[in-house]
């Protein structure tokens, strides 16, 4: 008995309470988080266009078009190019995740990133090749690296939270739906439809909407 309170208090310290940890002991991640602020969108984007135009290309791309991390990888350049100095105001592709066939529309900010960022590459643009090269040869970065940029950056700036590649359609998702549900309450079942989730239960748990809701509950309860 002794031995199994100790183990108790050792995974309670390091998780936090008990409903953190698996049945199996193993502490659960913790959800991965839109940046639901507005300002640390900006503060974000901002330092990236002075710092990375790599980087500041993928966030912004990713929040506009709310593709997987590694759908958004995966883009060439002949993909999103009607010829050397047009871009397509949409395409196709097919996700990896779900190997369905999902259009891409590229609005006014998606394509003025690209095209500034295929102007910094200069003669070292070629388009046969992926948009997001890596440093280490000619293939695209992958999420694991996509990951380390975002979590790195976003504890550079102090932009609190738990973020990772899925941060950046969830923050798209999550803008859409701020931005929009006072006039249009059937934006939800939109977000539903492009993000390929079963129920709108599922989306606004997604985008951290219900969290939310919940906290306001019990914030605004009063008994007498």
């Amino acid at each position: 008995r002794r031995e199994c309170e100790l183990n108790t208090k050792v995974r309670i310290k390091r998780g936090g309470t008990m409903e953190n940890l698996k049945s199996n002991n193993i502490q659960k991640a913790e959800a991965v988080e839109p940046i639901k602020n507005k300002k640390d969108v900006k503060k974000l984007v901002e330092f990236l266009h002075i710092t990375n135009k790599r980087n500041y290309t993928i966030v912004v791309l990713g929040i506009n078009t709310l593709l997987r991390a590694g759908d958004l990888l995966s883009l060439k350049w002949s993909d999103v190019l009607e010829d050397e100095n047009t871009f397509k105001m949409n395409f196709t592709l097919k996700e990896d995740k779900t190997d369905k066939t999902r259009k891409v529309d590229l609005n006014t900010s998606s394509i003025e990133v690209l095209t500034e960022y295929k102007q910094s590459l200069g003669d070292n643009f070629i388009s046969t090749d992926y948009i997001f090269k890596s440093r280490k040869g000619d293939k695209a970065i992958d999420v694991k690296a996509l990951h380390k940029i975002i979590k790195d950056t976003c504890r550079a700036l102090n932009i609190k939270g738990n973020f990772g590649t899925h941060t950046l359609r969830k923050t798209g998702a999550y803008r859409i739906y701020a931005d929009n549900i006072i006039e249009n309450p059937m934006i939800i079942s939109y977000l539903q439809e492009i993000l390929n989730h079963s129920s709108q239960k599922t989306t606004l748990r997604y985008i951290g909407i219900e969290a939310e809701k919940i906290t306001d509950i019990f914030m605004n309860l009063k008994h007498y």
